[in-house]
């Protein structure tokens, strides 16, 4: 990272390693650079993630402060989520939570040294942009259309502009010139270089767009024609003003260059301006679009309001009395152990009926669980479970028959360096085959939570698709907030799952769940009953033969 850095023109304030962390951490290291009146910008690496909650506190630190943060990390440990119990445990991975953290603290995480350095250069040279919409000016009809294209994949977006400013834009180009967003100049660089700095300038003060990329052949021309040096200087001037202070009535429109030279004289000029220039498009736009992440406000502190929840007793009949005590509606249902309690519940609910085996965890992949029941059908699929089952808790209830419903779900989990996190994702059955989730830090608040939904590919079916009606977003979004909030409040609880629930134009109903609590509570409490001493204290030796057991 120094070695890039350097190359790109960066300065390194402060360097330090610290290995294995067995007395100055990296966290500390973090708290004392919120301070350093060298630093502007700070580059983390870590592999792990211990005492991550005081981590999220010193970034956080830092953004106060106007300084930014950029974390780079390695892998998304498979071994966490295959020993998961939930569908949400196997779905998130520890570069999910490692996101979730930095967009709690304000911060960014990139994938590459090199994305870091990009970043870092742009961020050396300007502020994020206000706003995701980028305007594309180019030389070429092809570089703008290239442009135009990464610039969506990198969450950006070329607004077409106003028919106003397309008409100053054509005072100043020829009548080949493209003007709509990106502009294609067609030529008119050739003919005067001074046209790169006016279509420029007035692109930056229209107040239509929130950042401009230049793409194509400046940086060239005085490099192939050593007579047009000074001239290409001159453009180059005028651009480092326009970088270094230009403002809308709004704010500053950062400006980036992408030229075909990698190191030309035009090129280093650039870089004295500080006006951030990348040999290829793809890199101009990726930092850019980390920057626009970046720029986001970063998410409210969180606000536990809950106090804390009872670990229920084992069992999804507990679960349902678990969420429904959270505000979570659940269908009508009967608790059952025989075929007379079964005949009892039938005659009081209304058909079609779901039967439960409440103590298995994953009831479709036990056949666990039956659907569609009536009068004709209900006692001899009872009896065929129970036969095969065994004795235990069953659940009798209502089936949810109501049109227009989108099955989602709902999971919170503790993690093991950041503490509690929700999620919510595309749910039943087919969740871990989609694997379409968005995680926070616990608890969130409801903008945070309407946020993560914002974020799914499944999003646009909570408004209604081909027909479809729109499902209710406020209870959704209330069962989100209500489960991030049991996690937080609740260190004995180390999963609770609502998969699915199912999201109609007339509310959300949870139909099947899971809680889970702590390995160590259950261990704690297993060795009380076993000795009859409350407040017995394990050796370590007994804490690991007994989370073996529990696993």
């Amino acid at each position: 990272m120094a070695g890039l850095g350097a190359r790109a023109g960066l300065g390194v304030s402060r360097f330090y390693s610290v290995g294995s962390q067995l007395d100055v951490t990296a966290v500390d290291v973090l708290e004392s650079l919120a301070s350093d009146e060298h630093t502007s910008t700070v580059a983390l690496y870590l592999e792990s993630f211990a005492d991550g909650a005081r981590i999220v506190g010193a970034l956080e630190a830092l953004r106060r402060a106007g300084k930014h943060a950029l974390v780079l990390t390695t892998g998304a440990s498979e071994g966490s989520r295959l020993l998961a119990r939930s569908h949400t445990g196997s779905m998130t991975s520890a570069l999910d939570v490692v996101d979730a953290a930095c967009r709690a603290a304000g911060a960014l995480r990139v994938a590459t040294p090199r994305e870091l350095v990009d970043a870092a250069r742009v961020l050396d040279a300007t502020t994020p942009p206000g706003g995701r919409r980028v305007a594309i000016i180019s030389d070429s009809g092809g570089q703008g259309g290239i442009a135009a294209d990464l610039a969506g994949d990198r969450g950006l977006r070329a607004p077409v502009f106003t028919e106003r400013l397309q008409a100053r834009l054509r005072d100043l180009l020829p009548a080949a010139a493209t003007v709509s967003n990106p502009v294609d100049l067609a030529g008119a660089g050739e003919a005067d270089l001074q046209v790169y700095a006016r279509v420029t300038e007035l692109v930056a003060a229209s107040g239509e767009v929130d950042s401009i990329v230049l793409s194509g052949y400046l940086g060239c021309y005085g490099e192939d024609s050593p007579s047009l040096v000074d001239a290409e200087s001159a453009v180059i001037d005028r651009l480092g003003h326009l970088g270094r202070g230009h403002r809308t009535d709004a704010a500053r429109v950062p400006l980036i260059v992408h030229s075909m030279s990698a190191a030309s004289p035009a090129v280093a000029r650039l870089r004295e301006h500080r006006v951030p220039v990348f040999d290829t498009i793809d890199a101009a736009l990726g930092a850019l679009g980390h920057l626009i992440r970046l720029g986001g406000q970063p998410r409210p502190a969180p606000m536990t309001v809950r106090t804390e929840a009872a670990v229920p007793a084992p069992g999804y009949w507990a679960a349902r009395t678990f969420l429904t005590a959270l505000g979570i509606a659940m269908p009508e249902a009967r608790l059952v152990t025989d075929a007379a309690g079964f005949a009892a519940a039938c005659a009081s609910l209304r058909a079609p009926l779901v039967l439960k085996a409440g103590w298995i965890e994953h009831k479709s992949e036990h056949r666990a669980v039956r659907t569609g029941l009536g009068p004709g059908t209900a006692a001899a699929v009872f009896r065929e479970m129970y036969e095969r089952l065994g004795p235990g808790e069953y659940v009798v209830e209502e089936q949810d028959i109501r049109p227009g419903v989108v099955e989602l779900l709902i999971g919170a989990r503790r993690d093991r360096d950041f503490g509690p996190t929700v999620t919510v994702g595309h749910g039943g059955v087919l969740a871990e085959l989609w694997h379409d989730v968005s995680v926070e830090l616990a608890p969130v608040d409801r903008r945070t939570a309407a946020g993560m939904l914002d974020r799914l590919r499944s999003r646009r079916l909570l408004d209604g698709w081909r027909g479809q009606p729109a499902v209710d977003l406020d209870a959704l979004i209330d069962a989100v907030v209500a489960v991030s909030e049991a996690i937080a409040a609740s260190p004995g609880l180390a999963d609770i799952e609502v998969n699915p629930i199912r999201v109609g134009p007339e509310g959300a109903l949870a139909v099947d769940a899971l809680v889970v609590p702590r390995a160590e509570d259950v261990v704690a409490k297993a060795a009380c009953e076993a000795t009859g001493v409350n407040g017995h204290r394990e050796t370590t030796e007994e804490q690991e033969a007994s989370r073996e057991h529990v696993h």
